[in-house]
């Protein structure tokens, strides 16, 4: 009965991440701990790993898309860092019960975050609490402390029930208010954003085909969107964003992607920043080194005055997607990886664009889940965020609205705005406390225009990043020298 408990927690808690569910991660972990309670150490691993196999196999089931081989290897990989949670000696009676499982989901998280080749922190406990009471302490402490926090209420829960504890009330009333006093960062100063989502049409049999029709695409949605400015429909941005592969023909090479951004770029005095693949080989204004050969996966800041100018290189490309760990052994076997026939190169410096005396942060795609990643663009200046990206490959599903859902935490965390520039969806502009204020359907040509608050203050966590790591590595070493402690 234990193991049918453990395969309903994770499905619960892989359920939590639909909106308005937030509850339901609190639900699921308690009946997680329930089950271990009390219980040996080989039948925790067994709970434990039918627990993470559940949740993350509905959770990242999106990227069947690519193959269920790829789906099981996600799951896997996802679920792996999880069975260290079986080797923890669950305990309801202990005086270490509330914290001990919060703060090693904490450390085990960040070891998803971080394993195999620079991580994947998708599906963090913290992201089913985008629309609940307990998001707001992200300010505080990130990530960690919200998936942290959320392990401590769980273990609360089954404390009330088990043993009708006051404690445990007070424990989540403490929590619940905490998050309620954070406040929101404020500025009078304001920027306007635009993001070009051109849509990705299925158009021919050739690669060329498909590319030049995604340029093509991102080209129209610009010159409407310079036409509405014109007429006055819609406010004149500071800045205009494509998305991550608006353009795959290297834009800074000479052909058709440079003639027709070149192009767009004299028509108007604003800047565009331009999503694509270059092949670029030189060094940058900002010193970073592109002779390494590869091709690269860039932002590139276009104007009419100085043509490409400032430029970011995504400095965490996707394994299996952007690059092939341990080719020479994987592409022997899988004949899948050809498509993937060069190693995008990474780039080193952060993505910090200077439009006016403004100071707008970029990262592309998946870089949205590495926290660090988003924390190291703020230390740099950013004042505003964008995001641009691709999820075409992944269809209808669940996928584009899960990244959708980070970026949200994201800004929460940060206290940013961000503006999400998608080929094929899902865009949109997200002001600093998490609301949207518009956002596209998937597989539509659309635009997205608003004004949001330039920030320049910094949260506590953003100064602080690692804190709660730290605090919940001393609680697991003292609550592991208590329990040496009690016994004969």
């Amino acid at each position: 009965m234990r193991y049918l408990f453990s395969i309903a927690a994770g499905a619960i808690v892989a359920w939590s991440f639909y909106p308005n569910h937030w509850w339901a991660a609190i639900l699921g972990m308690a009946i997680l701990l329930g089950s271990l309670d009390s219980q040996s150490r080989r039948t925790r691993l067994k709970i434990t790993a039918l627990f993470a196999l559940t949740y993350f196999g509905f959770h990242v089931q999106w990227v069947s898309s690519l193959g269920n081989d790829a789906w099981f290897a996600l799951t896997l990989i996802c679920a792996l860092p999880w069975i260290i949670f079986g080797l923890l000696n669950v305990d309801s009676k202990s005086n270490w019960f509330y914290f001990q499982p919060a703060a090693l989901v904490v450390v085990l998280e960040v070891i998803r975050a971080n394993w195999p080749w620079g991580g994947l922190p998708w599906g963090l406990v913290a992201y089913s609490q985008l629309d609940g009471p307990l998001v707001k302490l992200s300010t505080l402490g990130g990530q960690a402390i919200v998936s942290g926090v959320v392990v401590v209420c769980a273990a609360a829960l089954l404390k009330l029930i088990k043993q009708r504890s006051l404690t445990a009330v007070l424990l989540v009333a403490i929590c619940m208010l905490t998050a309620r006093s954070v406040d929101v960062f404020h500025s009078s100063e304001t920027v306007t954003l635009s993001a070009v989502q051109g849509n990705v049409p299925r158009v021919g049999n050739t690669l060329s085909a498909q590319r030049a029709a995604v340029l093509n695409n991102h080209v129209a949605g610009t010159e409407k969107l310079l036409s509405d400015i014109k007429l006055g429909v819609t406010p004149s941005p500071d800045l205009i964003v494509w998305p991550e592969s608006g353009t795959d023909i290297d834009p800074l090479a000479p052909g058709i992607a440079a003639d027709e951004i070149n192009r767009l770029s004299a028509s108007t005095e604003i800047p565009i920043l331009i999503g694509g693949t270059t092949f670029f080989g030189g060094t940058l204004s900002n010193g970073e080194d592109l002779t390494a050969v590869g091709p690269r996966n860039v932002g590139i800041l276009w104007s009419a005055e100085s043509g490409p100018g400032e430029m970011y290189v995504k400095r965490h490309p996707l394994p299996f997607g952007e690059y092939l760990p341990m080719r020479d052994f994987l592409a022997r076997y899988i004949k899948r990886f050809d498509q993937i026939p060069n190693d995008f190169v990474a780039g080193n410096k952060v993505g910090v664009f200077n439009v006016g005396d403004k100071k707008i942060g970029d990262v592309i795609c998946f870089e949205i889940a590495n926290a660090n990643l988003v924390f190291d663009t703020v230390a740099a200046g950013a004042q505003v965020m964008v995001v641009q990206t691709n999820n075409s490959t992944f269809g209808n599903s669940t996928q584009p609205s899960q990244q959708f859902a980070i970026t949200r935490f994201r800004a929460i965390e940060s206290q940013r705005a961000f503006l999400v520039a998608s080929t094929s969806g899902i865009s949109g502009l997200i002001r600093n406390d998490g609301e949207v204020l518009s956002k596209t359907a998937q597989f539509e040509s659309a635009i997205v225009t608003g004004e949001v608050e330039l920030i320049s203050e910094k949260t506590f966590v953003n100064r602080y990043p690692h804190w709660v790591l730290i605090v919940s590595i001393i609680v697991l070493a003292l609550g592991y020298r208590s329990s040496r402690g009690r016994k004969p």
